[in-house]
C-alpha cells in the first residue's frame, strides 16, 4: 500500500510526525537549521499518498523522489529499491479519465542512471557565478562527447523525460533535445515532447497542494531559471522557449495564484509576453516583470535588480496598453 510505504520511509528519515489528517503527517524539516542548529519545530508536511511535501518555513519542496536524493539516498538504491513505489505514486493522474486534462506526464521515462553519463561540472555555468551546489541539486552537468552542457527535462511527476544540451564551442544548434543521441548509449530513439516539459514545474507544483494563491514567475529559458532560483525565487519555472503549450497553460493554471512574466529583453521576449500573457490572463492574474534594456535576460540581472523589478511588476492588461500606445507613437513619429 503507498500510503504505509511512503510512512515507512518518512518514519526512517524524520523527527516528530505527527498526522494531520488520513493522508498528511507534519514533522521537523530535515533541509534546514535555526539558528546554526538543527530544526525542532515541525514545520514540514508530506502527503502518504502523493509522497509531495512541503517546508512552511525554509520553502523547501519535492516529490517522493527529490525526497530521498535530498536526504542522501543514492541514485543507484532510488533505481533499485525504490523505483516500483516511485512509478505506482502519479500524483496527478486522475482516477478516472478527463478529456480536458492534457498529458503532462510521460508514460515511459528515462532512468535516472543515464545523468550519470553527464556527471561532470559545467565550469561555464560556475564561471557566470552559477553555484555548484545549484547545478548539482538540479542535475545540471556536461556532456563531454557533443560539448553540451546537460539539463534535464521532466515531467510534472519528475520523471526523466529528456536530456537538452546548450554547446561550449559554438555548435549548431545551440540548444538543442538529444533524440538520436540516446542509441548510442544503448536506448531505443525518443523524441522527447517538449510540450509536457515546463522546467522545475515539478518541483514549484507541490506549493499548490499544500498553499493557496502561490506567485509563480515564468522565464524563457534553463539559465534565467537558475538565476531566480539562486537569487531567492524557488516558484520560478521556464517555459523553453517564448511560446505556451496547451499542457504548460493548464499545468500554470493547476498552480494558480499570480503568474510572473519574466521573458527576455527583446523582440522576441515582448512578442511572447504578449501572447504568453493574454491565454493566461483568461484564467489567472498575471503581471509583467520589467527590468532595464541594457540586460539581455533575467540571468544577467543581480539579487537586488531582480527583487527591484518584481516589486515594480504592473498588469499584464495595463501593460499591453502601454505596449500599444508606445507602438502608435512611434508609428506617429515615422510618418
Amino acid at each position: 500500500m503507498i500510503h504505509d510505504n511512503v510512512l515507512e520511509i518518512a518514519q526512517k528519515y524524520l523527527t516528530k510526525i505527527k498526522k494531520t489528517g488520513a493522508e498528511n503527517i507534519m514533522a521537523v524539516c530535515p533541509f534546514h537549521l535555526s539558528d546554526g542548529q538543527p530544526e525542532t519545530t515541525p514545520s514540514f508536511t508530506m502527503s502518504l499518498t502523493k509522497g509531495l511535501y512541503f517546508c512552511f518555513a525554509c520553502q523547501e519542496r519535492g516529490n517522493l523522489h527529490m525526497f530521498l536524493r535530498n536526504v542522501g539516498v543514492s541514485k543507484l538504491v532510488i533505481e533499485r529499491h525504490f523505483r516500483p513505489l516511485l512509478d505506482q505514486i502519479s500524483s496527478f493522474t486522475p482516477k478516472k479519465p478527463d478529456p480536458l486534462r492534457p498529458a503532462v506526464f510521460d508514460k515511459n521515462p528515462l532512468p535516472e542512471s543515464l545523468l550519470g553519463l553527464f556527471d561532470y561540472c559545467p565550469t561555464g555555468l560556475v564561471n557566470e557565478g552559477f553555484p555548484e551546489e545549484l547545478l548539482q541539486r538540479y542535475d545540471i552537468g556536461f556532456d563531454r562527447d557533443h560539448m553540451r552542457i546537460t539539463f534535464p527535462l521532466r515531467d510534472l511527476n519528475g520523471k526523466l523525460v529528456g536530456i537538452s544540451g546548450r554547446t561550449v564551442v559554438e555548435d549548431f544548434p545551440r540548444y538543442k533535445v538529444y533524440d538520436k543521441e540516446y542509441e548510442r548509449w544503448g536506448f531505443p530513439f525518443r523524441r522527447t515532447d517538449k510540450r509536457i516539459v515546463l522546467w522545475n514545474a515539478d518541483r514549484v507544483y507541490p506549493i499548490a497542494f499544500f498553499q493557496s494563491n502561490a506567485k509563480v514567475v515564468v522565464v524563457e529559458g534553463f539559465k534565467a531559471c537558475l538565476r531566480l532560483l539562486q537569487h531567492g525565487f524557488p516558484n520560478t519555472v521556464a517555459l523553453l522557449g517564448t511560446h505556451l503549450s496547451f499542457e504548460q497553460q493548464w499545468v500554470l493554471e493547476r498552480i494558480g495564484g499570480e503568474v510572473y512574466l519574466m521573458l527576455d529583453n527583446n523582440e522576441w521576449g515582448q512578442r511572447g509576453t504578449a501572447r504568453v500573457g493574454a491565454k493566461l490572463a483568461a484564467s489567472l492574474t498575471v503581471k509583467v516583470v520589467e527590468y532595464p534594456e541594457e540586460k539581455q535576460q533575467p540571468s544577467d540581472l543581480g539579487p537586488t535588480e531582480i527583487q527591484d523589478a518584481m516589486n515594480s511588476a504592473e498588469d499584464f492588461h495595463l501593460w499591453v496598453t502601454k505596449e500599444k500606445n508606445r507602438w502608435l507613437s512611434e508609428r506617429t513619429r515615422q510618418v
